[in-house]
């Protein structure tokens, strides 16, 4: 990589945020920046490394619950990492916040939402107006004073910090979470339950990708059925298919295009959540700004593709980043 002076450092990316708000650069500049460490973290999950460590697994009775109860994972997940410490508790509730917002708007048609737009009086659009810039203001505060300064500032963990976040991490939700739900869902684009759903219909597909992430759903009442029915029939090869998936990981192909237009999406959902939309073609132009700035390309190598084409992938993308869809409020 050429040799850059502080000074003309990150140039490229500076003028491409011109006029942006500090979130939407420090966000713009993460995501430009974490494809390929994002990739190698991939790369491990798919050779089925354990990123959490090799623990025991719950019995498996109350493991396989963990595919038909995904509020029980949704709030275990939420709680456990809300309890790490207050940026990431402040973190989930801002994540929660833009999801819950994007739902809720999903629910109307544009007409539907001009319309109650319209019946909005000048004073209550100002109300919310303030409200939603004083929310972005004051998580923009805290990326700018507390994590990065955190960061900045970080001292080592104490042994007894390091043992509480790995008790933490132990816990049955974040287990499965980390096995098997993120794993599923970054490598397949698809939640666990559905597969197993549709491996439990004799589905060959979905039976093979589930056991090559987690081995426990062969101890399901119908898969085990399934499995033995081929056992005893002449079937031959899909009774390989499925010992196959037991001895091996996951078959993806990865590519570091596919996650930087898996991260445009993000930074396209952030953008709109904030209310200040990126286009497909400003998100282009920040990755080979950034490309321009570490590597003296003059257009990201990666992303060398239509603007149809880059626009198609980020909308597919923002569908793809509501990792555990919220549960429905009781």
């Amino acid at each position: 990589m050429p040799e850059h002076s502080e000074t003309n450092k990150m140039k490229h990316f500076e003028e491409w945020a011109k006029g942006k708000s500090s979130l939407i650069k420090n966000a713009s500049l993460l995501v430009a920046t974490s494809s390929e460490p994002f990739l190698e973290f991939l790369e491990t999950i798919k050779a089925g490394k354990r990123i959490e460590g090799y623990v025991n697994l719950p019995p498996a009775k109350e493991w396989l619950n963990l595919y038909r109860n995904h509020r029980k994972v949704y709030e275990g997940v939420t709680n456990t990492f809300r309890c790490v410490d207050d940026e990431t508790a402040r973190f989930i509730d801002f994540y929660e916040e833009v999801f819950s917002g994007l739902n809720t708007t999903k629910q109307f048609a544009p007409s539907e939402r001009n319309d109650l737009a319209n019946e909005l009086t000048p004073e209550k659009q100002k109300e919310l107006f303030d409200q939603t810039k004083a929310r972005v203001k004051e998580f923009e505060d805290f990326i700018e004073n507390d994590v990065i300064n955190d960061e900045e500032n970080t001292q080592e963990q104490s042994d007894d910090e390091k043992r509480r976040i790995r008790k933490l991490l132990y816990r049955p939700e974040m287990l499965f979470f980390l096995r098997v739900w993120a794993p599923c869902f970054l490598l397949y684009g698809e939640y666990p339950p559905f597969l197993l759903r549709k491996a439990r219909q004799g589905d060959d597909d979905a039976l093979g990708k589930l056991l090559r992430l987690d081995k426990c759903v062969i101890d399901d009442p119908k898969v085990m059925a399934i499995f033995q029915r081929r056992a005893v029939s002449k079937k031959h090869a899909k009774m390989t298919l499925i010992t196959d998936a037991l001895r091996n990981t996951p078959r993806v192909k990865l590519s570091i295009r596919k996650i930087k237009c898996l991260f445009a999406g993000f930074l396209s959902l952030i953008s709109i959540a904030l209310g200040q939309k990126l286009t497909a073609a400003e998100i282009h132009r920040l990755f080979d700004a950034v490309a321009h700035d570490m590597t003296d390309e003059l257009v990201d190598p990666d992303l060398i593709v239509s603007p149809e084409t880059f626009e198609k992938a980020i909308q597919r993308a923002r569908t793809f980043w509501q990792i555990i869809p919220q549960p429905d409020k009781k």
